[in-house]
């Protein structure tokens, strides 16, 4: 997949830090559902990552669920939930949901192996990644979600590159997770 690349986007100020593939999701979809749909595959394929998802949460409600799902090689089940669950109590023990949850900045984990030892077994969120970055989609100090990205078979170093498209893009999807998950569980 090579998205257009373009920088005369209508009604937007450019900023050659965000790609313009990336700038075009959030300008040209149509709803909050398109933006979410399009934006994983695009980000997947700047970022050339192995997979990425999102993982939504009502935090009055306390229910969540991966909404979206990428793959590159499309060699696994997609994650997807087909419904809101209570959020899982094994969740709450991860470090990187801890982080998230304390409206924290976002995380970049060059190697999971070295620098969270037993976070595969203490994060349901986990598909095997190596290494991986967390956005923290958050509003008023509350999480509404998370944006990972993960790299399975190695560690990798992430690039300023890398780090600001993870970090504008949440900062980006704010309004329409916000406005997503408000329109299911309402």
């Amino acid at each position: 997949m090579n998205p257009p690349i373009s920088h005369d986007l209508q009604g937007s100020v450019y900023n050659p830090a965000y790609p313009g593939e990336l700038e075009a999701v959030f300008h040209r979809s149509e709803s909050d559902e398109d933006v979410l749909n399009r934006l994983l595959p695009v980000l997947g394929y700047l970022i050339k990552c192995d997979h990425c998802f999102l993982y939504l949460r009502h935090p009055q409600k306390s229910c969540s669920k991966t909404t979206h799902y990428w793959e590159k090689n499309k060699s696994h089940s997609k994650m997807v939930d087909n419904s809101w669950h209570p959020e899982n109590k094994k969740l709450l023990n991860s470090p990187l949901f801890k982080t998230a949850l304390a409206a924290d900045h976002s995380i970049f984990v060059e190697d999971v192996d070295t620098e969270y030892r037993n976070l595969r077994a203490a994060d349901p969120l986990m598909h095997g990644e190596k290494s991986l970055a967390q956005g923290h989609i958050i509003k008023d100090s509350q999480l509404w979600g998370i944006l990972r990205v993960g790299i399975v078979n190695r560690p990798r170093s992430w690039m300023q590159f890398d780090r600001s498209m993870i970090i504008h893009s949440t900062q980006r999807l704010v309004p329409h997770v916000i406005n997503h998950v408000s329109a299911e569980l309402s």
